[in-house]
């Protein structure tokens, strides 16, 4: 739930940069066209795009990566599955 300012779920006093901590991740189909619009306003990206593969029991999931800060301070990670594969066994 996203929730405006209005008293109700401030656990503590506010203070700027209001998103310390805090991290938000969408799951998108594809970051190209989000990463080059970021670019063509001049918005600069808190992490480059990257690949970053994570292992589940005996495969890994592949997720391409970019994060950008709002200006009270919030992360927003946009990532795009790039799919699985198994890992490798020796």
């Amino acid at each position: 739930m996203l929730s405006g300012r209005n008293g109700a779920w401030e656990s503590a006093t506010l203070e700027i940069p209001f998103g310390r901590g805090v991290l938000f991740q969408l799951i998108v189909d594809d970051i190209t066209p989000i990463a080059s619009r970021f670019a063509a306003i001049g918005t600069p990206l808190y992490m480059n795009k990257r690949d970053v593969w994570r292992s589940y029991g005996d495969r890994q999931g592949g997720r391409r990566e970019i994060a950008v800060q709002d200006p009270d301070g919030y992360l927003i990670l946009l990532a795009q599955d790039i799919g699985t594969r198994h890992l490798a066994t020796e």
